[in-house]
């Protein structure tokens, strides 16, 4: 079958979540012309689930709420709460222009949150409040940027190709001079361009890939991202001689539910996922392991150490434990970011055996969760003293609000999950992809998560270092590959 030639492009970028989207709204604004290959049936990737948290210094919204703030404290931040593993040059180039990105979407009328620019607690915090999200959480971000993006393609300056999966690189004398892929009828095409674009996103949803760059003993962790990150981007780029990262480095995202029908996934956290965090709700409950024992306060302020110590446990697991007065009393366990998990709704779910497991007696439950019986008694008991005395003599649990003793007793597992890639393709400082000796791929460049999230954050999470270099970067590479269009046009 002969592939179809879709003709010439100044850009093509493949992939259409938040770092394409922006590479080609600015391309085309540019005067380039743009094709966007995108393998789902739909843009925005990670947008449709993600929290969609952005981060800014030196904003117009920072001004109207009294908070001084400067790129160069937020690129100190960045590098505190990376212990210095990020990447200094392209933390600095992001976070220098990451408070214009914040205006630019103020100006284009974004539905920010009331609540922000504010701290986040799910993660260890900036010093002042820099982070920003939609009412609607990432499909806030992604509503504004596809308005954006339909624009550009009405006015016929992008062209979109929904449904095509790369298949593989055109090059000419180790320049990448197109992408040839595969069409949803499966036909085959071809489109050469100017400059190519990895915007692909992560690898996180095919476990193959992703366990080639955790670190030993983090295989058990759950996949939380969307099925279509399978790592396309960096499999290319590896076939073209690109220089990947291997850091090491994995901290897991805490609270997400086992999905018993699909295994080693986690449950949509769309749909429900455990509220570990103290700042945004009182914790009644205890976290055991496999041997029955808890690890870690569950009511400290680092998220970071209750991140680190589940790393530690067996199967990268923890045990929620509770009973039927805690039940009746405390805020819901579960949440998913919309408010409707109420209590009469947890009451429900305790009994609907879905995720929750119940039985008469500690050792009952403890064999229904496969922890050690003997354990789970002994640590039970040694929590009610503590209750009882308000000291928590082990781990220095402030927060005792009650005792667990009163059946049904009620346990949820939760696993450390990954979301976020953290490696890939290395850059340099104009986002062209690097060969292993150091030298740029003609051609190829690269931005969003197919960088992996290691080079913004290091071995942490650091509040908005994703979408917003996404963003950030996405938008200065369009403009750029846009400014060097209209320069080859003036010069031809």
């Amino acid at each position: 079958m002969t592939a179809e030639s879709l003709g010439r492009f100044d850009v093509v970028v493949v992939g259409a979540g938040a770092a394409g989207m922006c590479v080609a709204i600015e391309a085309a604004s540019a005067g380039a012309s743009v094709l966007v290959v995108e393998k789902q049936s739909e843009v925005g990737g990670m947008l449709h689930i993600a929290n969609g948290e952005f981060s800014g210094a030196g904003t117009r919204r920072q001004a109207a709420h009294g908070i001084d703030d400067t790129p160069e404290r937020h690129f100190e931040d960045v590098m505190r709460l990376s212990h210095g593993r990020a990447d200094e040059d392209l933390v600095w180039r992001t976070v220098r222009a990451q408070g214009d990105t914040v205006d630019w979407l103020e100006s284009l009328d974004f539905d920010f949150d009331p609540g922000t620019p504010g701290l986040v607690h799910g993660h260890e915090v900036y010093s002042v409040p820099r982070t920003y999200w939609g009412v609607d959480l990432g499909r806030s971000l992604l509503r504004l940027l596809g308005r954006r993006f339909e624009d550009a393609i009405e006015a016929g300056a992008v062209r979109l190709l929904l449904g095509t999966r790369i298949q593989g690189a055109l090059t000419d004398g180790g320049r990448v001079t197109g992408v040839t892929g595969i069409r949803p009828d499966g036909g085959e095409m071809v489109a050469h361009g100017d400059a190519v674009v990895l915007a692909t996103g992560g690898y996180d949803a095919d476990p193959s890939v992703r366990n080639r760059f955790l670190p030993p003993g983090c295989e058990n962790a759950l996949i939380a991202c969307l099925d279509h990150a399978t790592g396309d981007g960096l499999t290319l780029a590896l076939t073209l001689g690109a220089d990947v990262s291997a850091d090491g480095f994995f901290i897991p995202v805490m609270g997400l539910i086992p999905d018993p029908a699909r295994s080693g996934f986690a449950v949509d956290y769309r749909e429900a996922f455990v509220q570990v965090a103290p700042a945004y709700r009182t914790p009644y409950e205890i976290w055991v392991n496999q041997d029955g024992r808890r690890f870690v306060a569950e009511d400290g302020e680092s998220p970071e150490r209750r991140e680190r110590e589940l790393l530690r446990q067996p199967g990268l697991a923890m045990h929620i434990v509770w009973d039927r007065s805690i039940a009746e009393t405390a805020e819901p366990l579960i949440g998913n970011g919309t408010g409707d998990w109420t209590r009469e709704r947890m009451l429900a779910e305790c009994e609907a055996g879905r995720w929750i497991v119940a039985a008469d007696s500690l050792r009952d439950l403890a064999e229904r969760l496969g922890v050690d019986a003997d354990g789970l008694i002994a640590t039970v008991e040694r929590y009610n003293v503590a209750v009882r005395s308000g000291n928590d003599p082990e781990y220095g649990r402030v927060v005792l609000p009650m005792t667990i003793g009163t059946p049904p007793y009620y346990g949820l597992t939760s696993v450390a999950a990954s979301l976020l890639s953290r490696d890939g393709v290395r850059v340099d400082g104009d986002l062209s992809v690097l060969n292993r000796a150091g030298t740029p791929i003609t051609g190829l460049f690269a931005v969003g998560e197919v960088l992996g999230n290691n080079v913004f954050a290091g071995d942490n999470y650091v509040g908005g270092m994703s979408v917003t270099p996404a963003m950030t970067l996405g938008r200065e590479l369009g403009r750029a590959l846009g400014a060097a269009a209209a320069s080859r046009s003036i010069s031809d």
